[in-house]
C-alpha cells in the first residue's frame, strides 16, 4: 500500500511541476534572427544555385526548364522574369506536383532576392525534384543587371530601386 501511495504521490508531483520544467525559454529577438539566420545558411549550403546574369545566359541557350516564380501575386502582378510561372512559396508543396509531373525537369526558382527561392528549393529537392536550383540575386539582381522583366503591359525595364518603393505603414507593429 505504501508503495502505491508513493508511486501515487511521484506520477502526482511531476504530473503538476512538468509543465514549469518543460516551459520554453524566451528568446530575445535578436537570438530569433540568429536562429533564422542559421536556419538560412543551413539551406544555402551546398544548394544548387545560379546568379541572374548566369541564368541570363541558360535562357539564351536553353529552354527546356521550368522557371517558378515564388513570390506573392501583388509582386508577380508588378513585374516577372520571361516565361516564369507563378507560385506562392506558400503553396509550393501543393501545385508543383499536380503541373510538373517529371521529376527530373530542369527547374529554376526566384523571388525577390533569393531567400524565399532558396527554402523553396529546399523543399522541391525534398519533395523529388532532384534537377533544382535558386537564382540567388532573384528577381533584384535581374533588374540590376538592366534585362527586361514583364507584366500585363507588356515587356519594360525597371530602374534599380523602382520596382521597391515602400508605402507609408499604417498602425504600430512593434507593441
Amino acid at each position: 500500500m505504501k508503495t502505491t501511495l508513493r508511486v501515487f504521490i511521484i506520477f502526482a508531483v511531476m504530473a503538476l511541476c512538468g509543465p514549469f520544467f518543460l516551459q520554453a525559454r524566451e528568446l530575445t529577438l535578436e537570438q530569433v534572427k540568429q536562429n533564422v539566420r542559421n536556419l538560412h545558411k543551413k539551406v544555402m549550403d551546398g544548394q544548387p544555385a545560379v546568379s541572374a546574369m548566369n541564368f541570363k545566359k541558360i535562357i539564351e541557350e536553353d529552354n527546356e526548364f521550368v522557371l517558378l516564380d515564388v513570390r506573392s501575386a501583388a509582386e508577380f502582378n508588378a513585374a516577372h522574369l520571361p516565361g516564369a510561372l507563378h507560385i506562392e512559396r506558400g503553396r509550393l508543396e501543393w501545385i508543383v506536383p499536380n503541373i510538373i509531373k517529371n521529376t527530373d525537369r530542369k527547374i529554376y526558382v526566384y523571388c525577390q532576392d533569393g531567400r524565399r527561392s532558396g527554402f523553396a528549393t529546399e523543399r522541391l529537392i525534398e519533395m523529388g525534384y532532384i534537377n533544382t536550383s535558386h537564382i540567388t540575386d532573384g528577381f533584384r539582381g535581374w533588374v540590376t543587371a538592366g534585362y527586361h522583366v514583364y507584366n500585363m503591359h507588356g515587356e519594360f525595364t525597371l530602374s534599380f530601386g523602382g520596382y521597391n518603393k515602400i508605402e507609408p505603414m499604417l498602425g504600430n507593429i512593434t507593441k
